[in-house]
């Protein structure tokens, strides 16, 4: 997982970055931007979720941007901000 709810699929030698998908999921995806080093993705279906997968509050999910990590449980949301304050104060700090 990205710090911003992007799921990550390796596959085809290339990252595969799928917006809206979780560690754990099967999911199909279509490849939207291709780049050098990875490819960024639309999540078409989910297929078997994870179990830290919930229904968004917000009614403008998937649109905006602004709520990103809302379909993933508080804790797992938690521990994605953790790790991503760790990674960075490990870079950076």
């Amino acid at each position: 997982m990205t710090h911003d709810g992007r799921g990550i699929v390796a596959g085809d030698g290339k990252k595969v970055f799928v917006a809206g998908a979780l560690s754990d999921e099967r999911v199909r995806f279509q490849r939207r931007k291709y780049r050098r080093n990875f490819d960024e993705a639309e999540l078409l279906e989910v297929l078997e979720p994870s179990g830290e997968r919930i229904e968004p509050r917000c009614a403008a999910f998937g649109r905006c941007g602004g709520c990103s990590l809302q379909h993933i449980s508080p804790a797992q949301q938690r521990a994605i901000k953790f790790q991503a304050l760790k990674d960075n104060l490990s870079r950076i700090g």
